[in-house]
């Protein structure tokens, strides 16, 4: 390896070049923990979404906010079960 760097996240030792920026703390990741960091991000920016329309009484949600309020905690639930708390993120 010309520079052997280790992946903030889990440790592994990769080259430096394969390291990719982590969208919420700039910690540089390896492929699996940027892959998992990545598909974390885009949950929650979907759920900051959908709850900033539920608090501003968005019209297209008129008639089907609790559908919404669903998607909003299925969505709770998938970050949740990447390791992170909903709660805090969302907030």
């Amino acid at each position: 390896m010309e520079m052997p760097t280790p992946c903030s996240e889990c440790k592994e030792v990769v080259e430096l070049n394969d390291l990719r920026e982590s969208n919420f703390t700039k910690q540089m990741l390896c492929y699996d923990c940027y892959s998992t960091d990545s598909e974390l991000y885009d949950l929650v920016e979907e759920a900051k979404d959908i709850q900033r329309d539920l608090e501003g009484y968005a019209d297209h949600m008129k008639g089907n906010r609790g559908l919404w309020r669903a998607k909003l905690n299925l969505l709770r639930k998938q970050i949740n079960e990447l390791g992170e708390d909903a709660d805090d993120l969302l907030l």
